[in-house]
């Protein structure tokens, strides 16, 4: 019997990221899957009476964007809370405060004032915001800043007091808390210490974080996105969270979702579990997969804590690594042995290598390969060892659009134009993927496409200009490198036949004009879930 199609889409072109046919002139769509791709005459062949046909004009149709490393449920809670980026014009402790006491004033049921996206390289002399800053607006109600790295936070007095932190409170394992020389804490806490604050908040309920991953899906797909990994899911209870994502999933959520279990916060290298075990018991409904098992081996560049083989130029140390390297390794070595594609952020060249040495190490693997998250700061001989360990690279080409001048504060310029060496891990075989760590950076994928095509910073400077990708390139990476980064290459990142019908419409795509590209439609799983009416 001959396929029939609820829609075909006819378009200026459509770009299949297909080897096979990489542009065609329609695609046809039936139920949740692509029936058939080709020519406008080919296609229409397949219509019925009841086959909705959609002339799009000189509009580009390509498969919906997959944001493989970023965190759903976070950017959902972020966009309740204080807009503190520089972008929103947090660029001094004035304007910040401004900014703040304003959130306050529209939120005057909430107990604590929470900011995101802080980051004191913006600010005069890339000093950070202080507790004794705060304290001036707000001398008695807990606020606690989260910074755009999502490693590191300032909170005043109020909130230090609420943790129970004092100038007595030791350092934990992997983390920092901020003195001055006399001992008198500054409120700057990085890395793990956040968590001795973020304790003393009272935590959301379920049906909050159900309602912060639906908002999270609505938000991604207004930019194409039709696939994201949250990377680092689990907190004090991952069957709490996964409860959440399970009820937005079954309240619609649109979005295709990969959840990676964030290792350290759950469990020890001895209690991992078996994979295959935890998603039999998960029972995951459709549209909600379990992904990697995710670990940390260093900070953030914008912090200085990314750990790094020479010091940064400002003083600041050579930067953390969040366990010790045995411990990581068993880590590493447990997830192997049972059953887990392993994903960690390493950004320093020295967290890399020694990330790389656990990965090299004979074992079970699983048919996925291992990932490095970020992988930033890299040499010739570490590209080498990635393509050698088959590891794929998942880089966010929007930090240096957004954070290349903080870069080039903390390690010089040199150094600044040698991280997300894209074009250099490409020529030596390393598969490369493209995300964006939302809501580090806002995420838009075309904006991530753009800032790999330019490797610009805020300031103009170009970082390392002979590492610019062309436009092909950078599409490839956020839809088909992004799939098999996540082992969902069979269902999603292309249109062929028989692949979910997870797709946008946009009117141009980056470089191409002088207007900026946008999205018109998203269609997932063959529905309409943004801008359908834009296309009557």
């Amino acid at each position: 019997m001959k396929t029939r199609a609820d829609y075909i889409l006819m378009a200026g072109r459509v770009l299949t990221m297909d080897t096979e046919r990489p542009v065609v002139e329609a695609v046809a769509v039936s139920g949740d899957r692509i029936a058939a791709v080709g020519s406008r005459a080919g296609l229409l062949a397949l219509a019925s009476p009841s086959t909705r046909l959609l002339n799009l004009g000189s509009l580009t149709v390509l498969p919906g964007f997959h944001d493989c490393h970023m965190h759903i449920m976070g950017l959902g809670v972020t966009l309740l809370a204080a807009d503190v980026s520089p972008s929103a014009g947090a660029t001094s402790v004035p304007s910040l405060l401004d900014t703040l006491r304003n959130w306050a004033r529209a939120n005057p049921g909430e107990g604590w004032v929470r900011g995101y996206g802080y980051n004191q390289n913006a600010f005069p002399g890339a000093r950070h915001v202080t507790a004794a800053d705060l304290d001036s607006a707000f001398p008695e109600r807990p606020v606690v800043l989260f910074h755009a790295s999502g490693h590191g936070a300032v909170a005043n007095s109020a909130a230090l007091r609420a943790a129970g932190i004092s100038s007595a409170t030791e350092d934990p394992a992997g983390g920092v808390i901020g003195r001055t020389a006399d001992g008198t804490l500054t409120g700057l806490l990085l890395e793990s210490a956040i968590g001795l604050v973020t304790r003393a908040i009272p935590p959301m309920t379920r049906a909050e974080r159900s309602d912060a991953i639906l908002r999270a899906s609505d938000a991604l797909l207004s930019k194409g996105i039709t696939s994201a990994s949250d990377m680092g899911v689990g907190g004090a209870s991952l069957e709490d969270e996964l409860a959440a994502y399970r009820d937005a999933a079954e309240r619609g959520a649109a979005i295709r979702m990969t959840i990676c279990p964030d290792a350290a916060e759950l469990w020890s290298p001895d209690t991992v579990p078996n994979r295959a075990d935890l998603e039999r018991g998960l029972n995951l409904p459709d549209g909600l997969r379990l992904g990697a098992l995710k670990l940390f081996a260093d900070g953030a560049l914008t912090t200085r804590t990314a750990a790094l083989s020479e010091p940064y130029v400002d003083g600041s140390g050579s930067g953390l690594l969040l366990h010790e390297p045995d411990e990581l390794r068993n880590y590493i070595r447990s997830g192997h042995a049972k059953g887990w594609q392993v994903a960690t952020h390493a950004i320093g060249d020295r967290a890399v290598a020694l990330v790389l040495d656990a990965y090299e190490e004979p074992g079970p693997r699983t048919s996925s390969p291992d990932r490095i998250e970020h992988a930033m700061l890299l040499d010739s001989g570490l590209i080498a060892r990635m393509a050698r360990a088959g590891v794929i690279a998942v880089l966010q080409p929007e930090f240096l659009a957004r954070l290349g001048d903080a870069y080039v504060l903390g390690l010089g310029e040199e150094r600044a134009s040698r991280l997300n060496p894209v074009t250099s891990l490409m020529a030596a075989g390393v598969t490369v993927a493209f995300s964006s760590d939302c809501p580090v950076v806002p995420g838009s994928p075309l904006d991530g496409v753009r800032a790999a095509m330019q490797r610009m910073a805020p300031s103009g400077r170009v970082l390392g200009r002979d590492e610019r990708c062309d436009l092909a390139t950078a599409l490839q990476a956020y839809t088909v490198a992004a799939a098999c980064a996540v082992g969902d290459e069979t269902e999603v990142g292309r249109l062929r036949p028989g692949m979910r019908a997870d797709l946008v419409i946009l009117t141009s795509l980056p470089g191409e004009d002088a207007a900026d590209p946008e999205v018109v439609t998203v269609m997932s799983g063959g529905k309409f879930v943004y801008g359908e009416g834009r296309l009557l």
